[in-house]
């Protein structure tokens, strides 16, 4: 029997979590299981070719919703092209309102409900039997003389430790994100949220979680994302985690956890300022800041501890910050969402993530949708189109904000510039910022092509020139911006270019000065040729030196000094 379990993830740089544990909980039991990892990017006809090309008896779906419309016309394809391979889904996608599916989907024969691993592993059993005791392996649908039967639901795994550690040691993740958890459910209820419906958390033990990441740590890996709902329930064994992450990252990959942060004690502020900078990101779920809307929602959330939380976090200049709104949401309107958003804006994070609602079944938010009046879409990823408090031209405004927020803020190539117009000319209220630049795209039908980051800078100059904001002050933190963010691309002619030009002879000659480079380029060598890393431009009244030698900091692309001193000499000769 050839058991081929298929994922279709986002993106190449994505390895599906799902589909390993499955495969490693089944390896010891002589079943002939392989995986075959695909994207939603990549051609039907080649997905089809590979699957066939493994001449399956069993094809096993990992369902999700950004892949389930690929998943089902790929099933359909196979079943009329073979009968006799029986289709199998499993997921989030198809665990909820099975039998609809299943209606939906005459060509799927099985699907398995909630957490897979012992109900995958008891249908391949009784599979392999002849179908002797399906009707006892729960968490199991199947199909019998034309009736969908739906078997009980099965309980979450009590001792996680019993699953295996999902990846081979010899699997290459070079330049990938790797998933992984170290604890399943979530103590909180948002109802939004999938996550609220196992309300229990349940934790792999200490020394397992070690073990993995031990492994973990070794391979190249882009980036591990636990997929812990909120990985700090629990500080101290948060704490104990990352601690062992920062002793063991010997490849210093980022490591990105979802937090609550309103839950954040003092002593786990002080444990965070002593980790090292840039190596762990924190995804916060803050959604709103209206009250009325937190309690619909049930997040019980002290707006006061989490300014108070992410402000502290963010002085230490150590961790990366996301923090995410979500618009649709009950009791939000367009008015309240820019009230959020301008609350959140002033805690300088480094990204603002304005996400859409995603009306999921088997959450509170989609049992009350009538209640809401809460109108979505009716194919995945079933984003909210209205709701009683929000029209769809505002919800379609967003988007084009959020595009804008997107671009310009969270990449941070523009912060400074940024900074100086939001806080001198938009400073009750930053929202109005991006909502007037987005129009000014709108009119200008920027958003019906890509651009190249130079083309963003010009686009940012053209715009404040047109509302008549664009003074020296504004060029010189644009001329900073530009130079600080792009080492090899020359000034563009609107920055004035002769404010770096003017300064090239005296540029190389510090490139061979010994009191420059001793205090500027401490561990270069005397032949090392360093005068391609660093930059020479005139900012305002100062002359500025721009040193490229710490790219790999995100807080910190490169460093700067005033270097007025120096050139007054240079000059003097």
């Amino acid at each position: 029997m050839k058991v081929l379990l298929v994922t279709l993830d986002s993106k190449f740089i994505h390895a599906n979590l799902a589909v390993r544990y499955l495969k490693n909980f089944c390896e010891n039991d002589g079943y002939n299981i392989e995986i075959k990892e695909f994207t939603i990017n990549q051609q039907i006809d080649y997905i089809l070719n590979e699957i066939f090309d493994f001449n399956p008896d069993i094809i096993c779906f990992s369902c999700y919703i950004w892949n389930i419309q690929y998943v089902k016309e790929i099933a359909y394809i196979i079943k009329e092209a073979n009968s006799s391979i029986k289709i199998l889904c499993g997921g989030p996608e198809v665990s909820f309102e099975t039998n609809k599916f299943m209606e939906e989907s005459p060509y799927v024969d099985y699907v398995i409900s909630g957490e897979g691993e012992i109900t995958f592993k008891e249908f391949l059993t009784s599979f392999q039997s002849s179908y002797n005791k399906l009707n006892e392996i729960k968490g199991l649908s199947y199909r019998e003389n034309q009736n969908i039967i739906i078997n009980d639901k099965r309980e979450p795994i009590d001792n996680l430790d019993v699953i295996k550690y999902p990846y081979d040691e010899d699997e290459k993740f070079k330049d990938k994100i790797i998933y992984y958890e170290s604890s399943r459910g979530c103590p909180f209820s948002c109802s939004f949220c999938m996550s609220s419906i196992d309300k229990r958390t349940r934790n792999f033990s200490l020394e397992r979680v070690k073990k993995d990441l031990s492994l973990l740590l070794k391979t190249n890996a882009k980036q591990i994302k636990f997929v812990d709902r909120t990985f700090n329930a629990d500080y101290k064994r948060s704490m104990e985690i990352m601690e062992y992450i920062a002793s063991n990252n010997i490849n210093n990959m980022t490591i990105h956890f979802e937090i609550t942060a309103d839950i954040i004690n003092d002593e786990f502020l002080k444990f965070l300022e002593k980790m090292p900078v840039n190596m762990f990101q924190f995804e916060i779920g803050v959604q709103s800041l209206n009250g009325d809307t937190l309690r619909e929602i049930n997040r019980h959330m002290s707006i006061d501890k989490l300014y108070y939380v992410i402000s502290n976090i963010g002085k230490n200049n150590n961790i990366h910050m996301h923090l995410d709104l979500i618009a649709g949401l009950p009791y939000e309107d367009y008015e309240t969402l820019k009230k959020s958003f301008n609350g959140i804006h002033q805690l300088n994070a480094e990204k603002i993530q304005l996400g859409f609602l995603k009306v999921l079944k088997g959450t509170k938010i989609y049992e009350e949708r009538k209640k809401h009046e809460i109108k979505y879409r009716k194919t995945a990823p079933y984003e909210v189109i209205c709701t009683k408090y929000i029209s769809i031209k505002e919800l379609l405004k967003l988007k084009k904000i959020e595009e804008i927020v997107d671009k310009y803020y969270n990449e941070k190539y523009f912060a400074n510039c940024l900074n100086y117009v939001v806080n001198n000319f938009y400073s009750d209220s930053p929202f109005d910022f991006y909502e007037d630049f987005s129009e000014y795209w709108q009119r200008n039908n920027l958003f019906k092509v890509s651009h190249s980051r130079k083309k963003l800078y010009e686009i940012f100059y053209y715009y404040i020139k047109e509302i008549n904001k664009l003074t020296c002050e504004f060029v010189d933190n644009m001329r900073y911006d530009y130079v600080f963010n792009n080492q090899y691309e020359e000034l563009p002619g609107f920055l004035n270019r002769e404010y770096e030009d003017n300064y090239k002879v005296i540029k190389r000659k510090l490139a061979n000065d010994e009191s420059f480079r001793s205090k500027y380029f401490k561990n270069a060598q005397k032949d090392d040729r360093i005068i391609n890393n660093f930059r020479l431009v005139k900012i305002g009244e100062e002359l500025v030196v721009f040193i490229f030698n710490n790219k790999n900091n995100i807080f910190e692309r490169c460093k700067t000094y005033n270097v007025n001193h120096i050139i007054k000499g240079n000059e003097n000769e």
